[in-house]
């Protein structure tokens, strides 16, 4: 029996049978939070919903809806609200070996990318230098850090809220000696690295939508024997290689040859709409 089947069940004698109708097909779960989406025609009873999801998952502490989008230049959620159980939003999540500590209402975390922070570990080198340009509460840089034998990973978030969970959360995986978090603007930051002498083997970009605007201060990080641009965006499915044009355009111009090496499909967003990653090798020429 699946979980809306479940659901229905737990509910059949609090709702009628449009109301049972309308139940979530699934959840997201974050530590101890289940987060849900409902239906509009639900929000009244939303408190009875709560208690019963609450009841079908013993170990669960609290249970959250998710009200709106992830919107603004810190990609937050828009309204998390709280329904059942504890008000706490400060969750601990593991995932990969790894502990990240933040606030649901405040810091988007998305499970959906799962894969993806394993693959990259899986393809690091030992001794290499990461630049990770948007680091958030570290969903690339810990995982990366805590399995792979990197020099050291140089890694920098704007948002203070998630800047500041992303300290905790390197203290709590025990990985002050392999991180540097570095707290503002891309744009600034990475400059900064360059001029100082920092060479990267590999820069991650994972942020929405493409960040396009940050590829000519990227490009000064290039090592001599060519650096892997981890680079993120959303495209149709048969046209990713629209966003490797739009890159290689920006690199050529400033004296750099590009190869795409490989591409990935993380997860669709949409009717042939689809969140792909890009692996550039870049070499200045």
């Amino acid at each position: 029996m699946g979980f809306k089947d479940k659901f229905k069940e737990q509910l059949k004698s609090e709702l009628s049978e449009e109301e049972l109708s309308l139940l979530p097909r699934g959840f997201q779960t974050l530590g101890k939070v289940v987060i849900l989406k409902l239906n509009p025609n639900l929000l009244e009873k939303k408190e009875i919903i709560g208690k019963a999801c609450l009841e079908m998952f013993p170990k669960i502490k609290s249970i959250y809806i998710n009200k709106g989008r992830i919107v603004g230049t810190y990609r937050e959620p828009e309204k998390i609200e709280f329904i059942a159980g504890e008000d706490n939003p400060i969750v601990e999540h593991k995932e990969h070996d790894v502990t990240y500590r933040f606030n649901i209402t405040k810091i988007m975390f998305s499970k959906g990318n799962i894969n993806e922070r394993k693959f990259l570990t899986t393809i690091i080198q030992s001794g290499e230098i990461v630049v990770d340009m948007f680091a958030g509460i570290g969903y690339f840089s810990l995982p990366i850090a805590k399995h792979c034998s990197v020099r050291k990973i140089y890694s920098i978030e704007l948002n203070p809220e998630s800047y500041k969970f992303f300290i905790e959360n390197i203290k709590i995986n025990h990985l002050d000696d392999k991180i540097v978090p570095i707290n503002g603007d891309c744009k600034v930051e990475v400059i900064k690295l360059s001029k100082s002498g920092i060479r990267a083997h590999r820069v991650i970009m994972g942020v929405f939508p493409a960040p396009k605007e940050y590829i000519t201060e990227a490009l000064t990080l290039v090592n001599d024997n060519g650096t892997v641009f981890h680079y993120e965006g959303v495209t149709e499915k048969d046209k990713y290689i629209v966003l490797f044009e739009e890159f290689n355009e920006i690199a050529q111009k400033e004296s750099y040859k590009c190869e795409l090496k490989s591409h990935r499909f993380v997860k669709s967003y949409g009717p042939n709409l689809y969140h792909v990653v890009l692996d550039i090798i870049v070499f200045k020429i």
